[in-house]
Parts: structure tokens; sequence; C-alpha cells
């Protein structure tokens, strides 16, 4: 229906955006060196957060600051039962038995926390979720009989298959984009499904959907159940690969980021997601890599040539804005003042695409939709 009455030019299928992602990673992983294989590995783990938090956002639109406890629960899953110096737990359990123990986890913490907030909508279910995010960090920080607190917990025991073991930065980013195509895949599958046209009559309206028949406490509690279950997923994976888990790596900013990526890629597609996560967590760190300054340092042509045109403002006006500097140094700013330039871009984005990259038809229509002419009078 929305096919029929959406202008524009037609969109790939989600399924090919996830193949281009899919060919675009392994490219990466086998051209690119251990740097932007790093790069890589979070802006795909991101991404799987972002399908995640995309569920319960997105789909069901419940606002969730505190997605980051999810994240916690499933790092610390591995941490403590996978890592000889926990204090709780004497051996080391397989890394492939702690993986579902860890989503499994998650999905019950996403229970225990949608069950108090079924009655809560909009700023209050945020305020809601945020305090959670923070009580799940303060618990890891001071339950040092199981976390070991602020020192947190390393040495943790690395994924292997057969006698090999996962430990370099590519081996641990082909397991995160494994991971990324199947939780595409599955919640691709949902949105589509009965559950998936559930969620979406909730977030338009919740008292409207459970009217019409749905149960809105059992729909709800699943969006919660499965984002959970996503993110502990990404904290099991995470967990290994930086061999270090403590309280300061799970603050607010970590949801912050995750929800961020979500509007500015497109809530409700996972395409714009993807593109989210490459933008928000992939810009910043490209702008800081010496091969983008070895880049850079090849624009003396354009430095000469606006210097030109600074040099005739600073003739008729007042004020001295001096020159550029050699392209040399554009790399070294470029770092230093990366936060700015990244700043900008998404105030641009916002402006430009108030929808997001890769919006969803219904929520793509929702802003391009002319509001209809109020009917005349009799």
């Amino acid at each position: 229906m929305l096919e029929s009455v959406r202008p524009g030019v037609p969109r790939l299928p989600e399924w090919a955006h996830a193949l281009i992602f899919l060919i675009v990673g392994l490219l990466g992983w086998y051209f690119l060196d251990d740097t932007w294989v790093r790069m890589l590995f979070l802006v795909t783990l991101y991404a799987t957060l972002g399908m995640g938090l995309n569920v319960v956002v997105g789909l069901a639109g419940l606002l969730d600051l505190g997605f980051v406890a999810f994240f916690a629960t499933g790092a610390y899953v591995v941490a403590i039962w996978g890592a000889p110096i926990s204090p709780s737990v004497d051996g080391v359990v397989n890394y492939w038995v702690l993986l579902p123990m860890a989503v499994f986890a998650g999905a019950g913490i996403g229970m225990l926390l949608g069950l108090p907030v079924l009655p809560l909508r909009g700023d209050y279910l945020a305020i809601v979720t945020l305090g959670f995010g923070e009580i799940i960090r303060i618990l890891a920080l001071n339950m040092d009989d199981y976390t070991r607190g602020s020192s947190g917990i390393f040495a943790l025991a690395k994924p292997d298959y057969g006698a090999e073991t996962v430990d370099s930065v590519r081996e641990f980013f082909i397991m995160i984009l494994i991971a990324a195509m199947a939780v595409w895949f599955v919640t691709a599958r949902l949105r589509d499904s009965k559950v998936g046209r559930a969620w979406e009559a909730i977030r338009e309206d919740e008292d409207v959907a459970q009217g019409m028949g749905i149960n809105t406490v059992r729909y709800k509690l699943m969006a919660f159940a499965i984002g959970a279950s996503i993110g502990a997923l990404g904290g099991a994976i995470y967990a290994p690969f930086v061999d270090f888990v403590a309280p300061a790596q799970f603050s607010l900013i970590v949801s912050i980021n995750v929800l961020a990526l979500v509007i500015i890629g497109g809530m409700g597609n996972t395409t714009g997601v993807i593109a989210g996560s490459a933008m928000l967590i992939g810009v910043p760190e490209l702008l800081q890599f010496q091969e983008t300054a070895d880049v850079l340092a090849k624009f003396e042509w354009l430095r000469d040539g606006l210097n030109v045109f600074i040099d005739g403002f600073n003739a008729v006006s007042f004020a001295d804005l001096g020159k550029l500097p050699p392209s040399e140094e554009w790399g070294d700013k470029l770092a230093l003042y990366r936060f700015i330039v990244f700043g900008a871009l998404l105030v641009m984005v916002m402006v430009l695409r108030p929808s997001g990259l890769f919006p969803s038809r219904r929520r793509e229509l929702e802003f391009t939709a002319e509001e209809p002419a109020p009917a005349g009078s009799a």
C-alpha cells in the first residue's frame, strides 16, 4: 500500500543492502590491515547493537536509554564464568557455552526491566530505563565478590574452533560479521511477520492497538526481551575481543551512541542502522588515521587556490582570516578537531534528512506527506 502512494526512486530490496554490507566487510577483512579491521569490528558491533535497539525503539516505539545494561550483562556473563581470575567461579566454562548463556541472561534482564515499565510511555519510560542502565553499572562497580569492582576482570576465555583459538582482530571481525548477519535475518523476518505488525501498531497508537485485540503486554515484553538478547550477544563478543571488562566501559554514552545511530540512520530500517553505525562510529575513527592524513597532504593545489580567495577577502574587509596551513598539517588538525567536523556533519544530516539516512517507508511518509487541507464550512 505504501509503495503505491510513495513517489520517488525505487529502492533496492533490503537483502541487497545486507549483501553489499557483507561483501564490503569481507573485502575490508581481506585487503586492509589490522588497524582498519579493528575499525570495521567496532562499526559492525555497533550496527549489531543498533539492530537490537531498533526492535525496541524503531519497531515497538519504546524509548530505551538503558540499552547499555544488556550490553554489560552479556560481557559480564562471559567474564565471570570465563576468566580464571574470577572471584566467584572456580574453573573456566567454554566460551560456546557462555555465549547462549549470555543471550538468555540478556533476555531475562530485558523482561525484568519490561515488567515494571509497561504502563510508562515517552519521557517517563526513557528516564526509568536510563536509571536502570546506571543501576547495572553501579552494581557491577560495587559487587567486588563477583565482578572485582573497578579493577575489572581480564584474561577471559577465548572462543575456539577445534584446536585453534580466536585471538586476532581479523578472526573476531569475522565472528561479529556472522553475528550481525544472523541478527539482521532474524529482525528482518520479525519485522515482516505478525509480531512486527503488532509492534508497529503499538508504536503508532497503543490504545487503538489494544482496542483491536493486540496483547500489548505480551508484545512489549517480547520487544524488550529480543532487543536485550541482541545487546547481550554484542557484549558477549566484545568482552573477549578487548580481553577486559570493567564498569567504566558501560557508561551512559554507549546507550546514547546506539540510540543516535538508530535515529540518524533511520528508525525501523536495518539498512539505516548500518549506515548510522558507519557514520557515527566509523567517521571519528577515520579522521584520525594516518592514511587519511596522507591523502590530505596531496591537496597542496587546493590550499594554494583557497589562499588566493582568502587574501582577496582580507584585502576588501577589516577581518584577517590568515591563511590555511600547509596541507601536510591538515591530517593533524583534522584529528585534533575531528569532533567539531563530526558534529557539523551530524547537524547537516539531521537538517537535510530529518527522517534519517535510510528511514523505513512508513516513517519517511510521515515526514514527506502533506497535511490534508481543512474541510470548508457548509
